[in-house]
């Protein structure tokens, strides 16, 4: 066990409890100069390592497309498609408008090249073609978009289609057109979602610098200019542009483990709404960089440590050993300071091994909860001598 583990645990019962404040936030003219709104997040705890207007809502352009991807991935992990399916193009998905992986009617293509046209050159067609294979139409793929938006909590966004397109209505131009709307946060937590259950198969696809189909005779570079740029371990995720959404990008990138973090972790974050591509990608780099260079990978618990011991009724020969049930890392910035707080239930006989008797919970010194650790049993107290059944009755 590492000596900061073993000062912790005896800093635990010292330590006062902290009113949480949930939120971390800091310059915005600093750290992201051109963005409307924008976000950035450790994938490993979820915690928010900065912020700007993170909650309004905003055209998302084809960040949407992420979406339609989520969906595509888990109807293949559930088996109701298969990646190799192959889907002809009919005459609606080839005429689709906007950035295109130029899809031709009656063309057939395996759902996985549709996947990777989606995502890496941000075909509206194949976000067409996709939402059809998969839900038969578009109109009901749109609602297993917002159905899904409800399960992971994203409670600022509504989709209408599954690539991003604004809609205009075409007999009253001056109405504002039907679009796709969401948030930085909720667009991190997408994005969240995704790496956390689906690494393997999105990081295949979002980090393709270049895309080739020879047998379309298709070949081109990935939309994302951040794969491109001096941060190498960048991998994802999904660009967006539009004139009502500006551009907008969702990216990722490797912390490696090293001196300053004691674990390999990802940084998410989320861009919308800057008035240039290459504003875009300074906004992402600048955030990348901020996260990067400020804030720490570290082991706060080891599973089974010992935490102590307790008697039922005070009974020597009914002792609980006490342990943690996991190891939790935490991120914290080179300012903060770790805190911790430990509470324990009332303890009742009869004890198995592994009930939960107490919890420890970390918070910064400013309040922010970090996260927590179960305190568990690491035996049974379900057997008791007669004298000790004696004992429990008089101890009351």
């Amino acid at each position: 066990m590492k000596k900061g583990v073993k000062k912790l645990i005896v800093s635990i019962i010292i330590c006062a409890f902290l009113t949480p404040t949930f939120s971390y936030s800091d310059d915005n003219n600093r750290v992201d100069k051109f963005s409307k709104s924008s976000i950035l997040i450790d994938q490993l705890t979820g915690r928010v390592l900065y912020e700007k207007d993170a909650d309004a809502k905003r055209p998302l352009a084809s960040l949407s497309k992420m979406m339609t991807f989520l969906l595509a991935i888990e109807a293949i992990e559930e088996g109701k498609v298969k990646k190799d399916d192959i889907i002809t193009i009919d005459k609606s998905i080839a005429k689709v408008r906007g950035s295109s992986y130029h899809l031709k009617e009656g063309e057939k293509i395996p759902l996985i090249e549709l996947m990777k046209g989606l995502m890496i050159v941000s075909g509206n067609d194949a976000a067409i073609a996709i939402a059809k294979h998969i839900k038969g139409s578009e109109e009901e793929f749109v609602k297993s978009m917002n159905e899904k938006c409800i399960e992971l909590g994203m409670t600022n966004t509504h989709f209408v289609n599954p690539h991003g397109l604004p809609i205009y209505d075409l007999k009253n131009k001056t109405k504002p057109p039907k679009e796709n709307i969401s948030s930085a946060r909720d667009i991190a937590k997408l994005g969240k979602f995704m790496l956390d259950n689906y690494e393997k198969q999105v990081i295949s696809i979002t980090n393709m610098r270049t895309y080739s189909y020879p047998e379309r005779g298709f070949c081109k570079n990935n939309t994302n200019s951040a794969l491109m740029s001096t941060s190498p371990n960048v991998d994802g995720i999904k660009t967006g542009y539009t004139g009502n959404a500006g551009y907008c990008l969702s990216f990722s990138m490797i912390v490696k483990e090293d001196s300053n973090n004691e674990k390999e972790h990802r940084l998410i974050g989320v861009t919308l709404g800057a008035n240039h591509k290459q504003k875009r990608l300074s906004a992402a780099l600048s955030m990348l960089n901020y996260g990067k260079e400020n804030f720490s990978t570290k082991k706060v618990m080891d599973k089974n440590i010992l935490i102590g011991k307790k008697y039922i009724k005070g009974i020597d020969e009914l002792e609980i050993k006490l342990v943690t049930d996991k190891e939790l890392y935490t991120i914290l910035s080179k300012e903060e300071k770790l805190k911790s707080q430990i509470t324990f239930k009332e303890i009742k006989y009869p004890v198995k091994k592994g009930d939960v008797l107490g919890v420890i919970k970390y918070f910064t010194d400013s309040g922010e909860v970090l996260g927590s650790v179960n305190i568990i049993s690491y035996n049974d107290i379900d057997k008791v001598s007669f004298k000790n059944r004696i004992k429990m009755i008089f101890a009351d």
